[in-house]
């Protein structure tokens, strides 16, 4: 049993019971080791935001409730032209870039304002607050964080809004019978609210479709066309489950028009699509898919492989289309085409961010990886089972596990992902 020494402090009755071999910790003293088997390891965070409008701002506030110290250190990393007015109980220190919450062992809050407003250089907005709406992402709200706490703990969070009287709110995930949005993400220890939300005067449309809660919410006023939307999903959406089964239960689309940004941005279990972008491009290609594509994908590339992310994504808006009977197989055709002459130019598929032209060449490079892949294995593989494999865990993207999964399904190395063919010279 090693060694123990007992403080004398500890009391006559401890002693008794360390002695007898009871297990006992101290709540001051616990670690990871200590920890009785069967306790309850779960803090409540309770996160509620007022949006301001006048302001552009919502003021956020964290509660934290806990049976002793199992949430014992929060590190946020912040824009410090975003976020201000920390304060909290405890100890919080604010520094450039980065603010550290010590709780009480018992609880407490941390308080803030952040401005919802992101423009981009263009001049549009990635996420903004006007008179009569708000867009914008919860990774914004509750900034990414790091925490230190108990082996094991977890959290169990919920998150509210309140701002003008005539405001409703929306996010992706479900709400209570007390009207609080339940923030869940099994995968993590500290849940924070991430993804696309909207308040306001807004429409929202709901619909079922295979399993999957749909709602496509906008402001008021905005053109949002939400009857488009679901029905375009209804056509489509099944012919991606069918490559990613475990595609998210829940999914918010949100849109609105000028001045946010004039395209697509993906999030966990939610997307943003402007409210003038075509749902089917001259190209044959959709911005909405390839969003879609994303959330089912759940995960990123590393290195400069994003290429293969992308071009999955965008390789799918087509090959989902024409499953679905939405595009015949002539304009399926024109549609790789089209992508084939406007990425010809590209060499090298190495790249941090790959958009336009190497997208367009990253979806021949899987076309013929498809063609492969059925000659190898005699049509019992396809891209859509190296799709599949390669979201299962959630780990970054690379050429390198491109190619061992590929391999591990045919026996073989393929010439589609050559160096020669990807690399460039």
């Amino acid at each position: 049993m090693g060694n123990h020494f007992v403080k004398s402090s500890l009391g006559a009755g401890l002693l008794l019971m360390f002695l007898a071999g009871i297990p006992c910790i101290s709540d001051a003293q616990a670690t990871p080791e200590q920890v009785i088997p069967g306790t309850d390891l779960a803090y409540e965070l309770d996160y509620t935001a007022t949006v301001v409008p006048a302001e552009g701002i919502a003021r956020v506030r964290i509660q934290l409730r806990q049976p002793r110290d199992l949430l014992r250190r929060v590190r946020f990393r912040i824009d410090p032209k975003r976020y201000r007015d920390f304060s909290g109980d405890g100890e919080l220190t604010v520094e450039s870039g980065r603010v550290i919450w010590l709780p009480p062992k018992k609880g407490g809050s941390i308080s803030y304002s952040v401005s919802l407003q992101d423009k981009r250089k263009s001049g549009s907005y990635d996420s903004m607050v006007q008179s009569r709406w708000a867009l914008f992402r919860g990774d914004d709200l509750v900034p990414a964080a790091s925490v230190k706490t108990v082996k094991g703990a977890y959290s169990r969070s919920r998150l509210r809004f309140t701002g003008p009287s005539d405001w409703s709110f929306l996010t992706p995930y479900p709400r209570d019978k007390q009207g609080w949005f339940e923030v869940v993400w099994p995968e993590r220890g500290f849940d924070r609210p991430v993804g696309w939300m909207i308040g306001g005067k807004l429409t929202v449309k709901w619909a079922d479709v295979q399993g999957v809660r749909l709602a496509v919410a906008g402001p008021l006023g905005q053109g949002v066309r939400s009857m488009d939307i679901l029905a375009f999903m209804r056509w489509n959406l099944p012919s991606l489950l069918h490559i990613f089964p475990n595609f998210p239960e829940r999914i918010l689309i949100v849109s609105a028009g000028d001045p946010m940004w004039r395209g697509g941005l993906s999030g966990p279990n939610s997307l943003f699509l402007h409210a003038d972008r075509p749902l089917i491009s001259a190209n044959g290609t959709s911005t909405l898919l390839h969003e879609l594509m994303h959330i089912a994908q759940g995960y990123s590339a590393e290195g400069g492989d994003d290429w293969i992310v992308e071009g999955i994504a965008e390789y799918y808006t087509l090959e989902i289309l024409h499953r679905s009977g939405t595009l015949s197989s002539s304009r399926y055709e024109k549609g790789h085409e089209k992508l084939e002459a406007w990425g010809e130019e590209v060499q090298s598929m190495e790249s941090a961010h790959s958009s336009g032209a190497r997208t367009a060449r990253a979806v021949g490079i899987l076309q013929d990886l498809d063609a492969e892949l059925r000659a190898n294995s005699k049509d019992v593989y396809s891209l859509d089972d190296v799709a599949r494999r390669l979201s299962v865990d959630g780990k970054p993207v690379t050429l390198t596990r491109l190619r061992q999964v590929c391999e591990d399904l045919v026996g073989t190395p393929l010439e589609s992902l050559a160096s020669a063919r990807v690399e460039g010279p």
